[in-house]
């Protein structure tokens, strides 16, 4: 049995009120400072990424959200700095095409790169109200994938011995999850498919076994991929939750 490691890398931040993102309909008016977070896996002499993370400051702010991106934080800016040569990384396994996940891709012309099936088609023609979310090529301001290769999966699908990625819709309508295994037991990496480790607690004012995020495209299949994550994780991590400052490499 194969164990990795997984290195949280900040590749920048979103200033996102709570009530509308993190929390459903609780938190109104309170703005959390999230980390933009992308993943290196390593082990067995494999290095691999899920996601590639989000654009430079002045793109984020003019299109998409306030927040920022410091220098030297770009996917590729850090791996090099860690000294890991970007045609190390042989495989990228995107959760979803979100413009925060898949910035730089470029950048990485050696990997292999894998996406849900389901994502794929749906970023190619997305109905207007999520077009600037993929920054689809009709809006004219460029897109990251547009020239990409993707190996596309339709299911579930074991990418190399002890990662698996997953469907979890909800948060977009390909959206994935990634299992990795680990010397501690299985890590999910789990995209944005909640936005804080609190949504995954029980809430004793509902009584529901865990509180929904409030950027959602369908409940019902975000709710089942909840379960299905928690039925299968030991640990969840997810892309802009800060709590994975609190270590440098996973477990």
């Amino acid at each position: 049995m194969i164990n990795y490691t997984i290195r949280p890398i900040c590749t920048g931040y979103q200033l996102l009120d709570k009530g509308w993102y993190a929390t459903f309909r609780r938190g109104h008016g309170e703005i959390i400072e999230h980390p933009v977070f992308a993943f290196l896996i390593e082990g067995d002499g494999r290095k691999i990424l899920v996601d590639t993370g989000m654009s430079d400051t002045g793109r984020s702010q003019k299109y998409h959200h306030e927040g920022r991106q410091d220098p030297g934080q770009a996917i590729h800016e850090q791996l090099e700095s860690l000294g890991i040569g970007l045609d190390e990384i042989e495989i990228i396994i995107f959760t979803h095409l979100h413009w925060d996940h898949c910035y730089n891709i470029e950048k990485f012309s050696r990997a292999k790169l894998y996406l849900s099936e389901r994502e794929y088609r749906f970023a190619l023609n997305p109905i207007p109200f999520y077009m600037k979310s993929y920054e689809h090529p009709t809006l004219g301001i460029g897109c990251p994938w547009e020239a990409c290769k993707f190996n596309l999966i339709k299911d579930e699908e074991e990418i190399v011995e002890g990662i698996r990625a997953f469907q979890t819709p909800g948060h977009s309508p390909g959206h994935m999850a990634v299992t990795v295994q680990t010397e501690k037991g299985i890590y999910v990496l789990a995209g944005d498919l909640v936005f804080l480790k609190e949504n995954l607690e029980p809430d004793q004012e509902t009584g529901w076994p865990f509180y929904p995020p409030g950027r959602f495209y369908n409940i019902l299949e975000l709710w089942h991929s909840i379960e299905d994550v928690k039925r299968r994780a030991d640990y969840v991590m997810l892309t802009h939750d800060p709590s994975h400052f609190e270590q440098e490499i996973y477990p």
